[in-house]
């Protein structure tokens, strides 16, 4: 089990967990496998991170052993203090978009290839 910025869902994974709305409303079962039409409807729907079945994402090349989706979760808590500030706030915004598109750009090559 994984949690993922949904840039990163590929056509194929399996949901973990239910997608839900902010007031708890089913909008994608647990055990839907995704396709790119539901992809592309749930980034319509502003839906940013899911949670699928399977081992962490592999994203070769880069420093240490940490995956970019690992890194981007560990940044609610590393800002946790800092929530009314917006300097930090800009700051974990920015690292946020960093580490989504360089996740991205590694997943880009996979899915061309495939």
């Amino acid at each position: 089990m994984q949690k993922i910025p949904l840039n990163l869902a590929q056509p194929g994974m399996v949901l973990e967990k239910p997608v839900l709305r902010d007031n708890g409303l089913v909008l994608v079962a647990e055990g839907t496998e995704l396709s790119e039409p539901l992809i592309s409807r749930l980034e319509n729907m502003g839906v940013k991170n899911i949670i699928v079945q399977g081992e962490p994402l592999e994203l070769e090349g880069m420093a240490g052993t940490t995956s970019y989706a690992q890194r981007i979760e560990r940044l609610d808590h590393l800002f946790r203090k800092f929530k009314d500030d917006p300097w930090m706030n800009q700051v974990k915004a920015f690292l946020k978009a960093y580490y989504e598109q360089k996740a991205a750009e590694q997943i880009q090559p996979q899915k061309q290839n495939d």
